[in-house]
């Protein structure tokens, strides 16, 4: 207080390879909270990160040194080259942006809606280091290499194996600076294979090569085989490799007269194939298998290509030659305009022709296999016919697994998403109809709706929803219903009635009304009909806390019924809203499940309200209930709040009472089903990959 104020510690740029001594407390990699979440604790775990830690003050960070190992330095070298030559000779920003990202990997100068187009359009391989991009530098390099031995009359056997060493060094250094990724790594390794093989005048076979570089690859890092990349980057180019002879054999000759169009079909096909290959494991991980690439990967592909040549040529030639470095960083920003022009029209005219659909059963996943090998073997009907069998044959036992283990069979689903502080529930009704219940909060960072609740409908295969139930007008439960009118059909939203709020909410409001969404306002005594076997009532709010009470006190009450089991969602009502919801309708109010009010506030879950909500008798001691377990009391709170919920106080009453409380704020999201006769909780990080 009045003296000088204390200069903000320094610390060191750090680079590859230096040491760094952290001090601090070491925890375990979190989990994912909802089953549409990215498993980066997993992830994590497959690159060899085990752990996480906290670094509570500036000095518990020493730096030690430099990097001492070779290979460290030579890495950070290479790549501070890089990155002076792209900005001093490449004239965009967005050119520089992609040539970082396609020769040492670095996407922090790529903007979001770039990133979003390509992602949109199935282009986001050309973004990666790839193979592609490994096969061209060493090529190239092989291909100049060899009429220069020959004019500096280097005898034909040395000038061989002076090029192939070259070229293999010169793509193990790009390996290297890379970053090693998976599709680097298999392309280095299919290359030294060919090279090796054509320079000892051997005969090379592809797969064979394919084969050695995924057998080097597991034996260096065996969690690979578990990571996305590596099954992506080995089944498109196993599905080249196998699937190409048969398919351009069976186009007809007039579509590739001339060198144009047969490079046209040839591109168009490959593309495909490549998609095919990979769909069922984007449709596994992701859930989506965009098909607009089909066709944008034929000049997106030449483009990338163009790109990254002349930012290697920009590259190689800053420092020494600078007007060619010019000239290439010239051409590199022309070629990275027409790529992203590419995939922003692509997004625009064909962004959402995608299959949208999580495929996570192991029989459909081998029938889609199945159908893949039937492409490779089409010039053999009689194996066609046998993997056609055996492609049905699955599907049928998948099916049939499905039944006998009950999953065919009706029920109900009610997952109460983990979105912090607020509140989210997707029940999906027997009859596939589904009732949204909140969509979580929305702040200037972050946006429920868009970041959870939206994924999870995709994760699920919810394409639409019947009814988007909004309890009261408060951010943290409203806030993220913008994001999902915009994402998906809505056929009704349902509030309080309470239309003077917020901005956000008078927001909503329009958006509603702007898609055509019938908005109405539910009071005690609605009934929602969507399935003939389900009972929804609105037990609140009454006509008059609607029309006076506070936003909390005029919450949504709901009650579901289906078969012999009750779930009560009681939004964020208090206790006066308690009181008018047992005064009127204490019978219909014991519950198998319930929301518990309010996330767990003092405000909320009185003794008469506990104690009718768990069948006991007006005046009884609550541990007269059931026994313990056989009721799920769920307390939607975020595990780190300003608020200090839930209170001690209203969870004490649910569990003397004999509720299993459950909080988001311990395990994530919490999914709970019902077949008619009882309530089970479902473990979705074991039962969703």
């Amino acid at each position: 207080w009045g003296g000088p104020t204390p200069p903000a510690p320094v610390y060191p740029a750090l680079h590859i390879g230096d040491r760094v001594r952290v001090t601090g407390s070491l925890a375990a990699l979190a989990p994912r909270r909802n089953p549409a979440d990215v498993d980066f604790g997993a992830v994590a775990a497959g690159r060899g990160i085990v752990g996480k830690i906290t670094v509570e003050t500036e000095d518990a960070v020493v730096f030690l040194g430099p990097a001492t190992r070779a290979s460290d330095r030579f890495t950070f070298a290479v790549q501070r080259h890089v990155r002076r030559a792209v900005t001093r000779h490449i004239p965009t920003a967005e050119g520089q942006a992609v040539a970082l990202a396609l020769l040492v990997a670095d996407w922090s100068h790529l903007e979001d809606e770039t990133v979003a187009d390509f992602r949109e359009t199935g282009l986001m391989h050309l973004l990666s280091v790839s193979g592609l991009h490994l096969v061209l530098v060493g090529l190239a390099l092989y291909g100049l290499l060899g009429p220069l031995l020959r004019r500096l009359r280097v005898p034909r056997r040395r000038a061989e194996w002076t090029r192939a060493a070259l070229t293999l060094a010169v793509m193990l250094g790009y390996t290297v600076v890379a970053g090693a990724g998976v599709p680097v790594v298999r392309a280095f390794v299919m290359a030294a294979v060919l090279v090796v093989g054509r320079t000892m005048e051997r005969r090379v076979d592809t797969l064979n090569g394919l084969g050695l570089a995924m057998l080097l690859l597991l034996l260096w890092r065996p969690t690979a085989l578990f990571e996305v990349g590596f099954q992506l980057s080995f089944a498109a180019v196993g599905g080249l490799v196998a699937c190409s002879p048969a398919v351009t054999s069976r186009i007809p000759a007039s579509w590739t007269n001339g060198s144009i169009r047969k490079a046209l079909v040839g591109s168009l096909a490959a593309s495909l194939i490549a998609t095919i290959a990979t769909g069922p494991i984007l449709l596994a991980w992701f859930g989506r298998l965009p098909l607009a690439g089909v066709v944008l990967n034929v000049p997106a592909i030449p483009l990338t290509s163009f790109a990254l040549g002349s930012s290697l040529g920009a590259v190689a030639t800053s420092g020494w030659w600078p007007a060619a470095a010019d000239i290439f960083g010239a051409a590199c920003a022309l070629c990275v305009r027409g790529l992203l022009w590419t995939s922003a029209a692509g997004a625009g005219a064909a962004g959402g022709l995608a299959v949208e659909r999580f495929v996570t059963s192991p029989f459909t996943l081998a029938a889609l296999a199945a159908v893949v090998a039937m492409l490779a073997f089409a010039t053999r009907p009689p194996v066609v016919r046998r993997l056609g069998i055996a492609a049905v044959a699955l599907l049928a036992a998948g099916a049939w697994t499905s039944v006998l283990y009950g999953d065919a069979r009706p029920h109900l689903d009610a997952v109460f998403l983990d979105v912090g502080q607020g509140d989210a529930c997707l029940l999906t009704l027997p009859n596939g109809r589904t009732v949204l219940i909140d969509a979580g909060e929305r702040t200037p960072r972050r946006d429920e709706g868009a970041r959870t609740v939206v994924p999870h409908l995709a994760r699920m295969g919810v394409t639409s929803i019947d009814a988007v139930v909004a309890t009261h007008p408060h951010a943290d439960h409203i806030g993220g219903i913008d994001a999902v009118l915009r994402a998906v059909p809505v056929r009704m939203l349902l509030h309080n009635g309470q239309r003077e709020g917020s901005e956000m909410w008078t927001s909503t409001l329009r958006t509603a009304d702007s898609l055509g969404v019938m908005a109405q306002t539910a009071v005690a005594g609605d009934a929602l009909r969507l399935d003939p076997s389900v009972r929804i009532r609105v037990l609140g709010p009454s006509r008059s806390l609607s029309a006076s009470g506070g936003a909390n006190e005029a919450s949504v009450v709901i009650l579901v019924e289906y078969g012999q089991t009750r779930w009560l969602f009681a939004g964020d009502a208090e206790t006066a809203a308690e009181a008018e919801i047992v005064a009127r309708y204490a019978s219909l109010l014991h519950a198998d499940v319930v929301k518990v009010g309010h996330h767990g506030s003092r405000t909320s879950s009185s003794v008469p309200f506990v104690a009718v909500v768990s069948g006991v008798a007006p005046g009884a001691p609550l541990m007269s209930g059931r026994a313990q377990g056989e009721r799920i009391a769920v307390v939607s709170v975020a595990r780190r709040n300003r608020h200090g919920l839930p209170d001690e106080e209203p969870v004490t009453r649910w569990l003397t009472a004999g509720a299993d409380v459950v909080q988001t704020a311990d395990g994530g999201a919490v999914w709970l089903r019902s077949d008619g006769a009882r309530v089970e909780r479902i473990d979705w990080r074991t039962s969703m990959p």
